[in-house]
């Protein structure tokens, strides 16, 4: 049996989102600095060329892993994902050599007030733009709107699981974090210019959402955008990508989380 469309639990969600959405915009911690805080210690032909390859490397890591499991199995997305990773680590590493060093004393804060203010609003986005799309026959009725997490919801747990839980936990925030916020923002930025960086955050939400066609509802996919502004004010705020890289890892596993603790 489908879960209603709109029950008591999203509605206290939406109201908490809207809520804390209005204080965060009186408070003024939306401003964000000028361009010169996302200053990463590469030229933007380093950061175009390593997005490049990062993208490049990822592809054929998927490549080489597509078809080494049964086809549309969660063992064959655990042999994608896992070589897509590894292909990648490389380019993780270099932006790690060059990227600038800096302290981390505002990472935990910055990570807090993140996720309390954009995970429930990417979350409200989502559950009320479903309910729109289900409605006029745009979307399926379904409380998963990503395609692995559908599989983890009807897979037996073993060894290709974890694999999977692992890369779409840590895999995924670490390696999208890099290539969306530590190599993509910057160059955005240098690219499109202004005052500050919002510019560069609205393009790159835009693109990490977009990259999700395919794999994920249209609603998901509304929800993903505003969850990557909420991961570049992060950036921006913070001065490094270890903040947006922990609520990422967060907000993947509460996903997860959610699909064993309603599904099994």
């Amino acid at each position: 049996m489908e879960p209603p469309l709109f029950d008591f639990a999203t509605l206290l969600l939406a109201i908490f989102a809207i809520g804390i959405v209005f204080w965060f915009k009186q408070s003024k911690l939306s401003a964000l600095p000028r361009q010169g805080h996302l200053v990463v210690g590469m030229t933007p032909m380093m950061l175009a060329l390593l997005c490049c390859a990062m993208f490049v490397l990822g592809g054929i890591g998927a490549w080489w892993g597509f078809g080494r499991g049964a086809e549309g199995t969660l063992s064959e997305t655990a042999w994608m994902y896992g070589s897509s990773i590894v292909a990648q680590i490389p380019i993780v590493l270099v932006y790690a050599k060059y990227s600038l060093k800096r302290r981390h004393r505002r990472d935990i804060p910055v990570s807090c007030l993140a996720f309390v203010v954009f995970v429930p609003l990417a979350l409200t986005v989502a559950a009320l733009s479903h309910a729109v799309f289900v409605t006029s026959g745009l979307e399926l009725h379904s409380s998963l709107g990503h395609e692995t997490l559908k599989q983890l919801a009807v897979s037996p747990m073993g060894a290709q699981t974890w694999i999977v839980i692992l890369s779409v936990t840590v895999g995924a925030g670490i390696l999208e974090e890099v290539f969306y916020r530590g190599l993509l923002l910057p160059l955005f930025a240098d690219l499109f210019g202004g005052k500050t960086v919002w510019r560069a955050i609205i393009a790159t939400s835009a693109f990490f959402a977009v990259m999700h066609i395919g794999i994920a509802q249209p609603s998901a996919i509304l929800g993903l955008f505003v969850l990557s502004i909420g991961l570049c004010w992060a950036r921006v705020k913070s001065g490094g990508v270890l903040s947006p890289i922990v609520i990422h890892v967060v907000f993947n596993a509460m996903n997860i989380a959610f699909v064993y603790s309603t599904h099994l």
